[in-house]
């Protein structure tokens, strides 16, 4: 297919790109990658049925570049479509980047020099800038509002894990470099619209060791109006709320501190409140344990005769 250029110090990691109708941001997205201080391996780029020209954007791109190679498919959806990137790369880690975002340049580097420092690890996250539309930083919004919020949960109580559950200070899967081993144990990313990408990162802090570098900036986040999150807030709440009662079916006790204390109680507490989706996370949680896998409950939970029930109970005011 193409061949590894000289390994660079550390591991082995190869980006994949899902590409959906972002002919407008895949060049800028494609150099962020071309422009690691540290390269990657491999970049494996699939468009997902997009409308637009941004397969012919990517391959322009990425032309000269004998370590990339690019595929077209009928849409699937973001988490196939990662999943089916995954399968086709080799490296011993992959780096996910979705079309709109950017890495930063030294983002590749500084996971290898995590991993030197610290030993091989399953999963590691680093801290987000927020850009617009057109690319410029943003200092303030809904959006770096957001961000500060989840940080300042997790700076107070100290539990990453159900911090995630509060506020994804994660963000985007864009923000993830995990290893092979960890996408195989969990059965790839699920079959969520929304939420594969919490799904995913719940799974890691239960099987896998877990790498937070939230001081150094990993990536710029897009925020525009097609960002996928933005396109149905009562399908989402509907995700959201599967993957956390999977969370407390899986996790339980290990998402507080083992003195489950007066701070737990504050913090699931606060959790719940913000949430707003006790009466679906009780529903989820009782049927949960009648299904042998959490693709298999995903599904269940996501179906669209249950689905539009669920959309009317949780559906904010």
């Amino acid at each position: 297919m193409f061949k590894f250029l000289k390994k660079a110090e550390g591991p082995t990691i190869s980006v994949v790109v899902p590409l959906y109708n972002h002919s407008r941001y895949i060049a800028s997205a494609l150099e962020s990658v071309l422009e690691q201080t540290s390269p990657a391996d491999e970049i494996i780029l699939i468009d997902d049925g997009s409308t637009d020209n941004g397969f012919d954007i990517a391959q322009r791109v990425l032309a000269k570049t004998p370590r990339a190679c690019t595929f077209r498919q009928e849409n699937a959806g973001a988490h196939n479509t990662i999943n089916r990137a995954i399968g086709i790369s080799r490296s011993e880690y992959v780096a996910v980047l979705n079309s709109d975002d950017l890495f930063a340049r030294r983002k590749l580097e500084r996971c290898r020099e995590l991993i030197s420092q610290r030993g091989p690890a399953d999963l590691i996250a680093g801290g987000v800038g927020i850009m617009d539309d057109d690319g410029r930083k943003q200092r303030g919004g809904v959006a770096v509002d957001w961000l500060a919020r989840s940080r300042t949960f997790l700076d107070q109580f100290g539990l990453p894990q159900l911090s995630l559950i509060n506020e994804n200070y994660v963000a985007t899967t864009s923000n993830m470099v995990f290893s092979r081993r960890l996408w195989d144990a969990s059965g790839g990313f699920q079959p969520l619209r929304y939420c594969h990408d919490l799904d995913f990162l719940m799974f890691a802090f239960e099987f896998g060791s877990v790498i937070l570098d939230l001081d150094e900036e990993h990536i710029m986040y897009r925020v525009h109006e097609r960002n996928t999150i933005k396109e149905d807030l009562s399908r989402v709440r509907v995700e959201i709320a599967a993957v956390i009662a999977e969370a407390l079916h899986q996790s339980g006790p290990r998402l507080l501190s083992p003195a489950f204390n007066e701070r737990d109680v504050q913090a699931f507490a606060e959790v719940m409140k913000n949430k707003q989706l006790s009466d679906m996370l009780c529903f989820f949680q009782t049927v949960r344990p009648a299904f042998a896998a959490r693709g298999e409950f995903y599904g269940y939970a996501t179906s669209d005769t249950l689905s539009t029930a669920f959309r009317r109970i949780v559906s904010p005011g």
